[in-house]
């Protein structure tokens, strides 16, 4: 654990945000916000490999503590509330109370000023959403969340800590057009390029900013990307860095069963490829570039199995049920390309990397994003511009 400074949580010492414009008052509002009030008594934390352990309050207060005073998330949710405490077989994590620094970086990223009216979408506990109040007072922040227990206990918390907020229990898609116009609009769940909510930009004043981690489905990472909207109604984006986001409940990727794709679909198609295979998955670089020009798709590695040295390399879309599969390791040269469906998901894939791989390799710095009410678009712009 790294001990607490100056009454910051543990992760805020040092800080460059709670130093620059603005840093002061969020330096405030951290000492003033115990985060220990918006973490359950009984969650979930990640301890290296394996599954995450379950840690009470009521029979070990000790660790509990602990955790909750450490800079790393504590898990709340798992499966949207299917999977109960302390069951650890929990497919994926849908709530978590995000660590000091996280929270930190998407209040600095926020901007906001005194004054300023916020919407938040993704309440979770209400840590987040306690900083702001405290920052810019209760009455300008809406908070949005769509699962009906975390609104109802993320509520209570804040009540209980003076922060009488507007808590909707509602889709965040839509934002909450009844309080809008907002200064300023801050998503702590991540949302797919080319699908940021349009109602985000119709409920932000000229000049307001939105503040959103953006994913794709191949890229297995989100960006933090901040959007400047417009006075015709646009909004234009870019990337700040990346950070761990959990997605929009509509933006998550679907899974597929990869069972008996090759010898069930009539329809497949073998081709080859000369690629080296895994250049298409290994660095986020290449796979935010493929992400955003391959939309849908995402990938799986399949490890040897029964002893052979094959590995595999699945390319899914669930939306169009087109596929793509891949062995490789056993011999060099062309390796052989097994495609379904109405996408040849290869071939996409494949040209989006060489693509990027032609466009000198840009980092994720280097894309901007537009929004507009019947468009959303992607791409490059030249090294230094902002």
């Amino acid at each position: 654990m790294v001990p607490a400074s100056d009454g910051l949580p543990a992760g805020l010492a040092g800080a460059v945000a709670l130093t620059g414009p603005g840093g002061a008052a969020w330096r405030e509002a951290f000492r003033h916000v115990d985060r220990a009030g918006f973490v359950p008594a009984h969650v979930w934390v990640g301890e290296g490999q394996g599954p995450p352990k379950p840690v009470s309050r009521d029979t070990d207060p000790d660790r509990w503590a602990e955790v909750v005073a450490s800079d790393v998330p504590v898990l709340t949710q798992f499966d949207d509330g299917a999977t109960r405490w302390p069951d650890t077989n929990g497919r994926h994590c849908t709530g978590s109370v995000s660590p000091p620094s996280l929270v930190l970086t998407l209040l600095a990223a926020l901007a906001v000023e005194d004054g300023n009216r916020v919407l938040e979408v993704g309440t979770g506990t209400g840590y987040t959403t306690a900083l702001l109040a405290h920052r810019l007072g209760p009455s300008r922040v809406t908070s949005v969340e769509i699962d009906t227990y975390l609104a109802a206990t993320a509520r209570a918390a804040l009540a209980a800590h003076g922060y009488l907020v507007t808590v909707a229990c509602a889709d965040g898609a839509f934002g909450h057009p009844t309080r809008a116009p907002y200064d300023r609009v801050l998503s702590t769940a991540a949302v797919t390029v080319g699908r940021l909510p349009y109602a985000w930009v119709a409920q932000t004043r000229p000049g307001g900013r939105i503040v959103a981690p953006l994913r794709t489905d191949y890229s297995g990472g989100s960006v933090l990307t901040a959007f400047t909207v417009h006075e015709d109604g646009t909004a234009t984006g870019r990337p700040l860095g990346r950070v761990p986001a959990m997605p929009l409940r509509q933006h998550r990727t679907r899974r597929v069963d990869t069972g008996s794709l090759p010898h069930s679909d009539p329809g497949a198609q073998l081709t080859q490829t000369t690629l080296s295979l895994w250049r298409v998955a290994r660095r986020f670089d290449a796979r935010w570039a493929i992400g955003t020009q391959v939309p849908d798709c995402h990938w799986r590695h399949e490890p040897p199995r029964d002893g052979a040295r094959e590995h595999g390399l699945w390319l899914l879309d669930p939306v169009t049920s087109s596929w793509a599969h891949v062995r490789y390791g056993a011999a060099p040269g062309p390796q052989s390309v097994w495609q379904g469906g109405p996408r040849r998901l290869w071939n996409e894939v494949e040209m989006a990397y060489l693509r990027w791989k032609d466009d000198g390799k840009p980092g994720v710095d280097r894309w901007a994003f537009t929004v507009a009410p019947d468009r959303q678009t992607a791409g490059l712009v030249a090294p230094g511009e902002r």
